[in-house]
């Protein structure tokens, strides 16, 4: 178990049941902060480059943190910036990975309300400043770029000395958000479509999204959190704490719709364009599932590793290692009982049914391979123990009816 956090034996277990508890959450994002804490300080250690473009950076953050904690601690979680660090710490020769440091510095700098001047990184004519937006720069060029930030303007410096203001709707792209509101309770989320950590999914990213097509996302997102809301309150309320991006991925074309997680970029998930609001809804509650549990796996070891043990997984072709199987029965049944109560929406009744029912009988197949792993630490069988009897209330009662 991680030294410094913690889940109790109850926190564990209520997470394991997939119920809501925000103690729980509030610890697992508390460890994100620390692990991308623990990617930067070698990054700052190893540094590739000019020693004083990474510590005048380094005092810029320093000074963020110290005059407004919540900024920084708030961006330092960010699963883009999580991205970056496990890539950087993983590569640790590209010179622009490293000066992506004065990126995240005039991040922290302009949403504390700070005055800097640092030397960032554009790559291919594109300088991105993480949570914020990007800078569409003249040319391809990837090149070391001066940042000055000054009383909330931004001004880029290439290696011409010419200094360019960015404005929207000439020279920058604000990041949109997916905005919808239910009794209260309201949800903004990015989509992040220009970043350059944004991929690690079995689909590739997908370029900016015109404004017709961030229309169709909004749509969509505002109907899919009144379904979540309407019907899956608890999961509305720690989707709400916990994420914060989404990805479009390249739409494969054959009018299937795609979803993934990456263990790097927790808080985000990538989803090709949703078919309708109730796919959007259900690959919300998906992949947030596996956030969590991905959450629980940095604290708590589940299951040995190095293991090579394969297992027959019903909602895959190839067979699954302990760990990709404990993913997806963990995410699966919390899918299937999203189905399930989604069946009180009239209009969804027999489609929600007919996808209750088979998801229900696949997640018991799989969950009897997953119970006989002998790659378990103790953790994990009492884990999945608990998992087990959330996998065996699917079969309690008939799917609903709608009303």
């Amino acid at each position: 178990m991680n030294g410094y956090h913690h889940l109790t034996s109850a926190q564990l277990a209520a997470l394991a049941a997939g119920a809501t508890d925000m103690a729980a959450l509030a610890e697992l994002g508390e460890s994100r902060v620390s692990r991308h804490l623990l990617l930067l300080l070698p990054l700052i250690r190893g540094w590739v480059g000019d020693e004083g473009e990474r510590d005048t950076a380094v005092s810029v953050l320093e000074a963020v943190q110290e005059a407004d904690p919540q900024v920084f601690t708030w961006l330092i979680g960010d699963p883009m910036v999580g991205a970056w660090l496990s890539r950087t710490s993983r590569e640790r020769t590209r010179t622009g990975d490293f000066l992506e440091l004065g990126n995240f510095a005039a991040a922290a700098a302009l949403r504390a309300g700070r005055d800097c001047r640092v030397t960032g990184w554009a790559r291919e004519g594109r300088l991105v400043i993480p949570t914020m937006g990007t800078a569409v720069l003249g040319d391809d060029a990837s090149a070391p770029v001066r940042i000055d930030v000054s009383g909330g303007a931004v001004t880029l410096i290439g290696s011409s000395g010419v200094g360019t203001t960015l404005v929207e709707g000439r020279n920058w792209w604000p990041l949109r958000q997916l905005r919808a509101r239910w009794d209260g309770l309201e949800r903004a989320v990015r989509i992040e479509d220009a970043s350059p950590f944004r991929g690690g999914y079995h689909a590739a990213p997908s370029d900016r999204l015109d404004d017709d097509e961030a229309a169709v996302w909004q749509s969509r997102f505002a109907k899919a959190w009144s379904l979540i809301g309407r019907h899956l309150p608890d999961r509305a309320t720690e989707i709400a704490l916990g994420l914060r991006a989404v990805v479009p991925l390249i739409d494969s074309g054959d009018g299937s719709s795609r979803s993934a997680t990456a263990r790097e970029s927790v808080g985000a998930l990538g989803a090709s364009r949703p078919t309708s609001a109730e796919d959007f809804a259900v690959t919300i509650v998906h992949e947030f599932a596996h956030s969590k549990l991905s959450g629980v796996i940095d604290i708590v070891p589940l299951y040995r590793p190095g293991g090579t043990e394969l297992h027959r997984a019903p909602w895959k072709k190839d067979k699954r290692p302990t760990s990709g199987l404990l993913q997806g029965v963990f995410a699966f049944q919390q899918v299937a009982d999203a189905w399930r109560c989604l069946a009180a929406e009239p209009a969804l009744a027999e489609v929600a049914r007919a996808q209750f029912t088979d998801l229900r009988d696949q997640v018991r197949v799989g969950y009897r391979s997953l119970a006989a792993s002998r790659e378990l630490t103790p953790a994990g069988a009492e884990f999945v123990a608990v998992l087990g009897a959330a996998v065996d209330r699917l079969f309690d009662e008939p799917a609903p009816r709608a009303r």
